[in-house]
């Protein structure tokens, strides 16, 4: 009895623990990486970065719905946004070498979450920032 009972509560710990995830996975290599986030912003700076790193943020409740601040840079290599507000991975904006971007993309409801997902392939020297209440 008590190996059954322990079956069952593995195999709904199991499916409890699977069906959670938003299925993204930061995994990158970086130098001089400085990262941080509140539930509705998110800022990254660094000399040198390679992979891809995940945020979940969230847009205030009872506050306007809208679309998505940004402001990026990257002097060498390529990075590419992308959000994740339906259950489809859609881009919000590409850089390569020595570009810029800002601007406002995307949409989000009140009190709703957001996956920012953050892909570079050999950037150096980057800055970006996104925002969702701005």
């Amino acid at each position: 009895m008590k190996k059954v009972l322990s079956l069952i509560l593995v195999a709904v710990l199991s499916l409890s623990l699977v069906s959670c995830g938003s299925g993204y996975i930061s995994s990158y290599k970086a130098v001089g990486l400085v990262r941080s986030n509140t539930t509705h912003s998110c800022r990254l700076n660094f000399m040198s970065l390679e992979g891809s790193i995940v945020y979940k943020l969230r847009r205030t409740e009872g506050g306007s719905e809208g679309d998505i601040g940004y402001k990026a840079t990257v002097e060498k290599g390529s990075v590419s946004v992308y959000y994740d507000y339906v259950g489809t991975k859609e881009k919000l904006f590409t850089l390569g070498e020595g570009q810029n971007a800002e601007g406002r993309g995307g949409y989000i409801e009140s009190g709703k979450s957001v996956y920012i997902i953050i892909e570079a392939e050999k950037g150096s020297r980057g800055q970006i920032s996104i925002d969702l209440n701005s």
